[in-house]
């Protein structure tokens, strides 16, 4: 599955469930226990992969849903197109942004599994959500047409 089954913590049996975001910094916060903090931590190639896919596809549906609603909405306003052509707008933008970011974060999650595991990391649950959410972040940036002028 990986090439880090030689340096897995002893005690480690799989990845945590899904979210699996913590918040350490509780009233018994030890940092000593972030070095090694094996019930929160990913360490295999398709873990790493699947946890920044999820993410990167739900942060695009919360993006792309109620952008496609609008976009209805202002299409039923203008009353230019027949109502199963608007019926369609929402379901393009959510399957093209869901398709978009499973791609993009396909890559990323790739990418980043690479990187841990050629550089022996540890990498909290945090680190997928984190970059679905600049992913994201960076799609919202471009939309703007003025800095896609720019740029």
């Amino acid at each position: 599955m990986s090439t880090s089954h030689f340096r897995l913590p002893y005690g480690y049996s799989g990845a945590p469930p899904w979210p699996s975001l913590y918040w350490p910094f509780g009233p018994d916060f030890e940092p000593m226990n972030l070095i090694a903090d094996v019930p929160h931590s990913l360490y295999y190639l398709n873990d790493i992969w699947r946890y920044t896919m999820v993410w990167s596809v739900l942060f695009a549906l919360v993006v792309y849903l109620p952008a496609g609603i609008w976009a209805f909405l202002m299409f039923a306003k203008a009353r230019t197109l027949r109502w199963y052509t608007l019926m369609m707008i929402p379901v393009i933008f959510v399957v093209a942004g869901s398709l978009a970011s499973f791609v993009i974060g396909s890559i990323i999650g790739v990418a980043l599994a690479f990187v841990y595991n050629a550089g022996f990391f540890v990498m909290s649950t945090w680190i997928p959500f984190l970059w679905a959410l600049i992913q994201i972040l960076v799609v919202m940036v471009g939309s703007y047409s003025t800095i896609t002028t720019i740029l």
